[in-house]
């Protein structure tokens, strides 16, 4: 009787570990299954040469040669590099606001002097302090975006994603007053989380570029011309579009002032199309028409499924849900 029993336990044991193995099988095909529909991770390395392309069809393909070795001497913590002029080193140094913000923490553009062809460098601080900065510089940027991105998408989507970790990240310095405005730096923006409308627009042109998406900063003043403002023109798949993080900072998790167009950029605010300056230059003749995003106009809010590549949204005037599939 004890040898049946003993028989009957050991069919029971097998059955049970029979059922184990194949739950546990059967669960790792769901979760590989799952697996292959989120897409794959987003790996990002810091890029120290990025530049709007609207910089380089203004200035030439030797602008962007030159802005490169301003970066490479700046990271490097070197006293000199090839400047064919004051004039071309005043250039690079206006574009550094939103392409290497680095610059205009470290350097000292009173004192950096032009001569014979070479720009020699004076810093603000001493070589190890430099060092310091540059470190802590990079460490934050690339944690950032590493923070905000984590899968491989379309371009519109990591920009979105930047653009609602940026609201999440930053406030208005509403201390900040019409003398401090001589001094912006967006380099402030990036590491201390603050700013005013030129500082933050600029670090979301910095973290766009970073990650391969062509923006350049749009300014204005209102109709009344009481009013000035500086907000980002962004290039998605060959067009234009209008992305204001500032006044994005009290609607967080909305799309209100994503993707918009040059009539709704102009409606908020009352900025007439006709006074908008493009980018650290003369640039003119730039416009935003499509309205891919205009579904998303009205999202007070918004998540992303990656799973299922769909972004669904609530409708600030109706509560209403709806969810679209990633163009």
């Amino acid at each position: 009787m004890n040898i049946e029993k003993q028989k009957n336990r050991l069919i029971l044991l097998s059955i049970v570990i029979l059922i184990l193995f194949t739950g546990c099988a059967k669960q790792n095909e769901i979760e590989q299954s799952v697996s292959e529909t989120i897409s794959a991770e987003y790996q990002y390395t810091f890029n120290p040469h990025v530049i709007t392309d609207e910089y380089i069809q203004v200035y030439g393909e030797g602008f962007k040669e030159e802005f490169f070795s301003l970066c490479d001497a700046i990271l490097n913590v070197e006293d000199s590099f090839d400047c064919s002029s004051s004039e071309r080193f005043y250039q690079l140094l206006s574009v550094s606001s939103s392409c290497f913000p680095l610059a205009d923490e470290l350097i000292d553009k009173n004192q950096t002097r032009v001569e014979n062809g070479k720009c020699y460098l004076v810093y603000n601080f001493s070589k190890e302090e430099t060092k310091e900065k540059i470190t802590l510089f990079i460490d934050k940027v690339t944690g950032f975006i590493k923070e905000s991105i984590r899968y491989e998408e379309p371009d519109y989507v990591k920009a979105m994603e930047l653009y609602t970790a940026l609201l999440h990240k930053d406030s208005y310095d509403y201390s900040y007053t019409l003398e401090d405005s001589l001094d912006l730096r967006t380099y402030r923006a990036i590491m201390y989380d603050t700013g005013i409308c030129q500082e933050i627009a600029r670090e979301y042109i910095y973290y766009l570029l970073q990650i391969g998406i062509d923006a350049l900063t749009c300014s204005s003043l209102n109709k009344e011309q009481s009013e000035a403002h500086e907000w980002v023109l962004i290039k998605l798949d060959g067009q234009y579009y209008h992305v204001d993080p500032t006044y994005g900072l009290n609607y967080p998790e909305s799309l209100f002032f994503f993707g918009m167009d040059d009539i709704q950029r102009a409606y908020y605010g009352d900025f007439p199309v006709e006074n908008y300056r493009y980018g650290e230059t003369d640039l003119s003749g730039l416009s935003a028409n499509d309205r891919r995003f205009e579904k998303f106009w009205l999202a007070k809010s918004y998540t992303i499924d990656h799973k299922n590549r769909k972004i669904e949204i609530i409708d600030n005037n109706t509560e209403q849900k709806f969810v679209y599939d990633f163009d």
